[in-house]
């Protein structure tokens, strides 16, 4: 699928689990651990890949059986998987192959790299300046009182106010529906990232309007005539 807009585009705003880097075992080992702890069944990493997404809080609410499902037993598995987790999170997380690539070569033709992820913020910034230091982000959003989660656009249309930029000059990379919804009620133009977590059918049941098997395929559509 080719890029639809007419509108020459001038940045690009990427999702983090899924897309940039691959956090599921690191993600998935901390809550089993947790889920251990206080008598709960563990998941398998396939069972994260459908987790993961939405935020700390609904992945431990997927995570957990319906009988653990109480408001004050959420909140006390979701405070210790945060806490496992700040102390496992980099143990076998890694870039995807490609990104750093891409990366630099977006760096080269100067396109504004930013990031939104439902990672609550603190996690978020210690992923991108952990692996990706050495490239600069205009922005770096993790979830926050501040704005809504994701699919709600309202982070998405800050970065693209931060960046002066019209939401129809951004790319909008992510692995999940969230991500391709988040794009298109923003007016971003919505890239699946099929290498990630969820897989190629549901980016395209979603509205995504250009499919990439590689990061470097994401040169391409920047190459297509405005």
């Amino acid at each position: 699928m080719g890029n639809t807009s007419s509108t020459t585009k001038r940045a690009i705003i990427f999702d983090l689990d899924g897309t940039l880097l691959n956090t599921l075992a690191d993600i998935g080992g901390s809550v089993n651990r947790m889920l251990g702890e206080y008598g709960f069944a563990e998941h398998t990493p396939d069972d994260y890949r459908r987790f993961i997404g939405n935020g700390i809080k609904k992945l431990v609410i997927r995570a957990l059986p319906i009988a653990g499902r109480s408001e004050e037993m959420v909140a006390v598995c979701v405070k210790r998987a945060r806490e496992i987790y700040w102390e496992n999170w980099n143990r076998k997380t890694k870039p995807y192959d490609g990104i750093l690539e891409l990366l630099a070569a977006l760096e080269e033709i100067k396109i504004a790299k930013a990031v939104l992820s439902n990672k609550p913020h603190d996690f978020t910034v210690r992923y991108v300046q952990a692996y990706f230091d050495r490239w600069e982000f205009a922005a770096v959003m993790g979830q926050t009182d501040h704005f809504p989660a994701k699919p709600d656009p309202t982070a998405a249309l800050e970065i693209s106010r931060r960046l002066d930029l019209p939401p129809a000059a951004f790319l909008f990379v992510g692995d999940s529906a969230v991500d391709m919804k988040t794009a298109l009620s923003a007016g971003m133009h919505a890239v699946g990232a099929g290498w990630g977590f969820r897989g190629p059918r549901e980016l395209t049941e979603n509205g995504c309007q250009s499919l990439v098997a590689h990061p470097l395929e994401i040169l391409d559509l920047l190459r297509e005539p405005a």
